[in-house]
């Protein structure tokens, strides 16, 4: 028996639905039932190696081949002048990396996360750092005197990034979560924008197939790769108040229990519904990558339908992102600033259009969970900078919704009076928060810009929408979707 054969029976690739096309691109076919749409796949008869199993693992390696993973040491910076002192050896340090791995400069659209682990008092702020590293992950043009230990970089011009997460962890002094020996260090996940969809896509349709190895549920948290933390049932206990007892101390330590399970209660409140929002994100651009700007169309095959039937699969795919896009908890921003006026008048709108939304939402007007800022971005015609954006909108995120980096800090305490242990825990407290005035403990701990594609129906000044999602924190560990998806996907098809 032919080898790809042997492995097409042992994954069931012969009972798949669809076409491949010797162009190893799958045959898209489609089949309409009551209650939703599915695109599904199954290899042509005499097409060849690029119909087998193999092909997938084949070009899963290639993918791989083209992802830039780079830990570069030192504090992250911001703009100013340690930012320009710093960015030399940042940039020496990333030419290394890649002259090792042979890679060169992107040329095309980027998918790209940076994470930052700081472990200074006074660190910049998340988007001021991501600013900086976006502009020195730049290759100069060739007009830039650059010497030879700093090339090749990351891309071209930042404008590339179609896809963007961020996330920072402020480490200093350590508290229980040190980033390890090789101390404060930024690391990138860079890849091209085409093989973080192809992943996506394959990832997806490996999922519809039904096949019982290849479901891939994480996305919708139904196995054990979910990437969110379990959320248990709410405490029973706050709906009962204690009645005075007559006893001083107990009657403060059920006060002290009754505030505990009450903050426990919002704290599980929240967590549900930013990982739902999470979800949602994860879910439309795992489903319909191809909406994603620059991400290319959909091939389809050869068939003489290809057109009529293409027209269908784009539809079916925009509906995630126009659900997403018109969702109660999803912002509705201001239009994108084209000029620096606009920008003012913009800044003006943000800050109202949060305020709105705090004062519908009153579950999220007091935050006791780590926040992660998702920007959903229709470009204006003449187009935009995500770290641009990101420089305006987080500011009065900051401001406005008052996320805090360890919320935890604020829980309140149920150790009863006399307890030895008392006032040890309380002078680490006081010691944990006398450490986050130096920090910016007012901010999110991640973000991500997603940039989707310009429609005939989007107005001339963009679209701009800002979901909700859990932070990274000590329960929690924020990575991209593409990143997990590069991960989750060459584990299953390389039985890694």
């Amino acid at each position: 028996m032919p080898p790809h054969r042997a492995v097409g029976q042992a994954w069931g690739l012969n009972r798949l639905d669809g076409e491949l096309t010797g162009g190893g691109y799958p045959r898209i076919r489609a089949r309409a039932f009551p209650s939703m749409f599915v695109v599904t796949m199954r290899p042509s008869a005499g097409s060849g190696f690029w119909s087998s199993p193999e092909a997938w693992q084949y070009r899963s390696f290639v993918r791989r081949r083209r992802v830039r993973r780079i830990d570069v040491g030192g504090e992250p910076e911001g703009k100013g002048e340690r930012g320009r002192r710093a960015a030399q050896e940042f940039q020496r340090q990333v030419a290394a990396q890649q002259r090792a791995a042979g890679h060169r400069a992107m040329t095309g659209p980027v998918a790209l996360e940076l994470r930052f682990i700081s472990t200074r008092p006074t660190p910049p702020a998340i988007h001021r750092m991501a600013k900086w590293a976006l502009d020195v992950l730049e290759q100069p043009g060739p007009t830039v005197a650059l010497s030879a230990d700093r090339r090749p970089l990351v891309y071209r011009n930042d404008r590339q990034v179609k896809l963007l997460h961020v996330s920072l962890d402020q480490a200093w002094p350590g508290d229980g979560h040190r980033p390890g020996p090789e101390g404060p260090k930024t690391i990138i996940h860079a890849q091209p924008l085409r093989d973080a969809v192809e992943d996506l896509r394959v990832s997806h349709e490996l999922s519809t197939v039904g096949q019982r190895h290849f479901m891939d549920r994480d996305v919708f948290g139904e196995d054990e790769e979910d990437d969110y933390p379990r959320i248990g049932p709410p405490e029973e206990w706050d709906t009962e108040v204690p009645q005075p007892t007559g006893d001083p101390a107990r009657d403060r330590f059920n006060k002290s229990l009754l505030a505990w399970s009450t903050y426990q209660n919002l704290e599980l409140a929240q967590k549900r519904l930013l990982i739902a929002m999470d979800r949602l994100v994860d879910g439309a651009i795992w489903s319909a990558p191809y909406q994603i700007s620059a991400a290319g169309a959909r091939d389809g095959g050869g068939t003489r339908r290809r057109p009529e039937l293409l027209d269908l699969v784009e539809q079916h795919e925009t509906e995630p992102w126009q659900d997403l896009l018109s969702f109660p908890l999803t912002l509705p921003l201001p239009g994108l600033p084209e000029n620096t006026a606009d920008r003012r008048t913009f800044r003006d709108a943000l800050y109202l259009s949060m305020e709105d939304f705090r004062g519908k939402w009153p579950v999220l007007k007091n935050l006791v969970v780590p926040i992660k800022v998702t920007m959903l971005v229709v470009p204006p015609q003449q187009g935009k900078d995500l770290d641009n954006l990101a420089l305006d909108v987080l500011p009065a995120v900051h401001e406005v919704l008052r996320p805090h980096i360890e919320p935890r800090r604020f829980t309140p305490r149920l150790l009863a009076e006399g307890d030895p242990a008392a006032t040890q825990t309380r002078r680490e407290h006081d010691q944990a928060l006398k450490r986050l005035k130096s920090l910016n403990a007012q901010s999110v701990t991640a973000y991500q810009v997603v940039e989707l594609k310009r429609r005939p129906e989007h107005p001339p000044q963009g679209l701009l929408r800002l979901t909700l999602g859990l932070g990274d924190g000590y329960d929690h560990h924020t990575q991209s979707l593409w990143k997990r998806t590069d991960r989750r996907l060459w584990r299953r098809l390389h039985g890694l």
